[in-house]
């Protein structure tokens, strides 16, 4: 409710009317500019909800976050991973997967006799 009379001061009837439109994503240097607001001047959340058309909680949350965390939380988790390259997968060649796999069958086979042994001495003892 608080956000319909916030909406309707600063934009008349036109804040009352149900938008459906999916906002894309703001950029990093809007959400800067949206906290900075919220911090510098005396505009509740309510208000810059209504003034940018976003959900009160929504500012909230990037307020919590550049508090805890700084400025840099509000980048996008989604161009972080771009740019630190995480998305890349290193591919081996063909041949060094086998030749892995193969030491790794070795290796397997090797201490399954050495289990079968350890097993045999202690029966025996």
């Amino acid at each position: 409710m608080a956000d319909w009379i916030e909406s309707y001061k600063l934009l008349g009837i036109e804040g009352l009317k149900f938008k459906r439109k999916k906002k894309k994503g703001l950029s990093y240097e809007d959400k800067c500019k949206i906290v900075r607001e919220y911090q510098e001047s005396e505009l509740t959340l309510f208000q810059l909800s209504a003034k940018y058309q976003l959900s009160s909680s929504l500012i909230g949350n990037w307020v919590k976050l550049v508090e805890r965390n700084g400025f840099e939380a509000l980048e996008s988790r989604r161009s972080r991973y771009f740019q630190t390259g995480e998305h890349m997968v290193k591919r081996l060649p063909k041949e060094e997967y086998e030749k892995e796999n193969e030491r790794l069958r070795k290796e397997n086979e090797r201490l399954r006799l050495e289990n079968l042994l350890l097993k045999k001495s202690e029966s025996l003892s």
